[in-house]
């Protein structure tokens, strides 16, 4: 297990109106006082980042009827998983935060547009961390001539968070990163995201779009054209 602090989150302005579910160049133009908001949520909140990721990789030994096989007993089960992870050699499991101080202190404050921005800011703030985890992943799979299948994270339709959630969890000690898990399957801090990696010689990279429950609603998602 590998606890990892040594990260840099160099957010901007445009992160922070992305991670309260706007487009940034919409928000500019309709009310830039958002805009102004976000570059405030900046300056003050980026002294409250705590990022911190706790890592666990496992050889996989086989994989029946959509169950993985870990080594020690472990298993990930489903269909999607047997779909992205099947081919794996190994699966990387993972836990990120930003702690808890930053919803503390948007909690403590009476000016709502503010905490909210701020809670844009804590949502970069964990899916870019996230990222700089995958990309280390990636970069620890390429030295091993592998490569590394796209992130699953508990939620999706084919992996619900009351199987995946504590699959995951069984393989990490989430105390280490100031993480706990409620009995419905939340992670406190809020701010946290749990997910797993695949690595082998012809792992899958799928678009995340497509097996996540908003893909035929969400006006995020990427399209060709």
């Amino acid at each position: 297990m590998e606890l990892c602090q040594d990260f840099t989150l160099p957010l901007e302005v445009d992160d922070i109106l992305r991670g309260q579910g706007m487009d940034p160049e919409t928000a500019r133009r309709r009310k830039p006082v958002l805009a102004e908001v976000a570059e405030r949520a900046r300056q003050l909140g980026m002294d409250f980042l705590h990022p911190v990721a706790l890592t666990q990789t496992c050889s996989v030994t086989g994989l029946r009827h959509e169950r993985l096989l870990l080594e020690g007993e472990a298993t990930f089960t489903g269909p999607l998983v047997a779909r992205l992870l099947g081919g794996a050699q190994s699966v990387t499991a993972c836990v990120c935060t930003i702690g808890a101080d930053l919803e503390d202190y948007a909690a403590s404050l009476d000016d709502p547009l503010l905490a909210l921005a701020l809670d844009g800011l804590g949502n970069a703030a964990v899916e870019m961390l996230a990222e700089q985890v995958c990309g280390r992943i990636a970069g620890s799979a390429a030295n091993q001539g592998q490569n590394v299948s796209t992130p699953l994270s508990p939620g999706a339709p084919e992996w619900p968070v009351e199987t995946g959630q504590p699959q995951i969890f069984a393989l990490l000690d989430p105390r280490q990163a100031g993480i706990r898990l409620t009995e419905g399957g939340m992670m406190i801090p809020r701010k946290s995201v749990s997910f797993v990696v695949g690595m082998g010689n012809n792992m899958l990279q799928i678009d995340t779009c497509e097996y996540c429950n908003l893909k035929e609603t969400c006006r995020y998602r990427n399209r060709a054209g």
